[in-house]
């Protein structure tokens, strides 16, 4: 246990900067204000991070979906928190314009409007017109020192985790016991970064707008690089109705059904096709805009619903700050846990989390198998009793980080991203038109890719590929078992093994020595029989020796046998 000196001391290293002494005296001001000493609650928690101002307001939006750290009444009202605030004059703005395009703005801007669209925490946005082709264009522009300020209060989280972990103090009571506050941290860092680059905003529209307008009916807005850097991003206004505007997209007569089952399923092509997907799809961030229409006039008239009639609309996806990201290998994982989960196969899916997640070796955090496979064989169970377009995709998920956790079984960055992303957009569709659920869009999505991605060739490319590895480990066999008997000879093997809740491994051991067993039998057969067809040996039967047939014979009906077998899926 440190002693009195060590805080004392560590506390001081930290502080020498005034700026962040003086930061730090605010921050725990404010903690005192709020009464954090008598307990937390929901509601406390959220009027703190308020308090605290904007970097911990967006630390807030982030734990808001980490039901795995935090109960979920806290997560449900983090969720109210709003990181709008009071905008800037526009004179400072558009001195900000000025160092960033090293001269006067206006030589790039015919006009702009003094009165922004819109002010949060990291940046406003104003409409503008470029000087150059008279188009209506969105300016976005950074907060002066938001970046500063932000990163300030990054450190100060660190110091005050490190302090905590020196100390071994709670951190409010109850409510974070366990959470891991350096990884909090570090996914805060992360995500802020992402946020206040304006030129990685720029290079994120342009990756995504090169393949969501594939999909009828769907867009981004269009970049102007030229015109973009760190600090100020421009690109295309759009004119429209926000999904947040229900009554007022349901007076301009779209198809509120049609709409979402659009966002839906374009939000899984982007996961499991693109791998590049809309990491923060609320309502706010999805304008809906005449597909047919003249576009320059914006939203539709909603005292004229027969001028509106038959224009589908088109979606626009906006705000492309924070984007997630799977690699090739991730979004497989990820198609083949929704197939998983439609088709009810507990064992495949309990692998697939232990292979996209990491397990522990440490002494009482290591992984139970069979307690895993059970936990998720009931959760399965449960949700498919229920109708897919009543289940709640965000208490299913919620259940399941909760199972990963009980099993010591930790999930990446981003399989986090992933979650939070799908129970957003659930949030978001239910807003718009309870008639959709995300659940039944996933259900018809994987059936529908499975159909579309079938590729016999490259299925057989695949199990061929396969069979050679695991026939090059067969021949690696008896070499690895003899270094493992030397190494018991030796005295230098040391084994432990936990026997406890073993029973459904065993069975699953047992279900897949047979399998093996049925089909070297029915590789022996084929071989066998056609080497004895090979010798013409009588008697014969249409050709063929009688004891060869009958194994050809065996060798089918195995054959068909064991891959009805496989089909079947098992269950526990």
């Amino acid at each position: 246990m440190p002693n009195a000196k060590d805080v004392a001391r560590f506390v001081r290293e930290g502080m020498r900067d005034k700026t962040s002494a003086a930061r730090l005296a605010e921050i725990v001001k404010t903690f005192r204000r709020n009464e954090v000493g008598r307990g937390m609650t929901p509601g406390k928690l959220v009027a703190l991070l308020e308090d605290l101002g904007p970097t911990f307001i967006k630390l807030g939006q982030i734990l808001s979906a980490r039901s795995d750290m935090l109960p979920q009444e806290y997560c449900t009202a983090l969720q109210s928190l709003r990181s709008s605030t009071t905008p800037e004059p526009f004179e400072a703005i558009a001195a900000r314009l000025n160092d960033a395009y090293g001269g006067d703005y206006r030589e790039v801007f015919a006009s702009i409007d003094e009165e922004p669209l819109g002010s949060a925490s990291i940046a406003q946005v104003h409409r503008a017109v470029l000087r150059k082709n008279g188009r209506e264009v969105a300016v976005k522009v950074r907060r002066h020192h938001v970046r500063e300020d932000m990163l300030r209060d990054i450190q100060l989280m660190r110091r005050a985790a490190d302090l905590l972990n020196l100390t071994g103090v709670p951190m409010m009571g109850s409510v974070m016991d366990g959470m891991d506050m350096d990884a909090v941290i570090d996914e805060f860092d992360r995500t802020v970064r992402e946020e206040i680059d304006f030129g990685a905003e720029a290079r994120n529209l342009q990756r995504f707008g090169s393949f969501v307008g594939k999909d009828d009916g769907i867009t981004c807005p269009r970049v102007y690089r030229e015109y973009s850097g760190d600090t100020v991003l421009v690109m295309e206004f759009v004119r429209g109705v926000s999904v947040e505007d229900v009554g007022s997209l349901r007076a301009c007569g779209y198809d509120l059904k049609e709409l979402g089952d659009r966002i839906a399923g374009s939000y899984m092509r982007q996961m499991v096709e693109e791998g590049f997907y809309h990491a923060d799809p609320h309502s706010a961030n999805l304008i809906v805009r005449p597909a047919l229409r003249d576009r320059a006039s914006g939203a539709c008239d909603p005292d004229r619903p027969d001028a509106n009639a038959h224009d589908p609309g088109e979606v626009v996806w906006i705000d492309c700050g924070m984007m997630g990201e799977l690699s090739p290998h991730e979004r497989t994982l990820f198609l083949e846990m929704m197939k998983a989960m439609v088709y009810r196969d507990e064992h495949r899916l309990t692998d697939l989390f232990i292979e996209w997640g990491s397990v522990s070796d440490a002494p009482g955090k290591r992984l139970n198998y069979g307690q895993l496979l059970q936990d998720l064989t009931r959760l399965v169970d449960r949700y498919s009793a229920e109708d897919v377009n009543s289940m709640d995709l965000a208490a299913l998920l919620n259940d399941i980080m909760k199972i990963l956790e009980s099993a010591h079984v930790s999930m990446p960055q981003s399989f986090v991203m992933l979650v939070r992303g799908l129970a957003t957009l659930q949030g978001m569709l239910i807003t718009l038109t309870p008639e959709i659920s995300i659940l039944a869009v996933v259900d018809r999505y994987v059936r529908s890719y499975a159909f579309r991605s079938f590729d016999p060739f490259s299925d057989v490319t695949r199990r061929v590929r396969e069979a050679s590895k695991a026939g090059e480990r067969i021949v690696e066999l008896p070499v690895r078992v003899s270094n493992v008997l030397d190494m018991v000879e030796k005295g230098r093997l040391r084994m432990s093994m936990d026997f406890s809740d073993a029973s459904e491994p065993m069975r699953l051991l047992s279900y897949i020595i047979d399998r093996m067993s049925l089909s070297m039998i029915t590789a022996g057969l084929f071989i066998g029989s056609s080497i004895i067809y090979a010798t013409g040996l009588e008697p014969q039967l249409f050709g063929v020796p009688v004891i060869g047939f009958l194994g050809f014979l065996g060798a089918a009906f195995l054959s068909i046998y064991i891959i009805w077998n496989i089909h079947r899926r098992p269950r526990g």
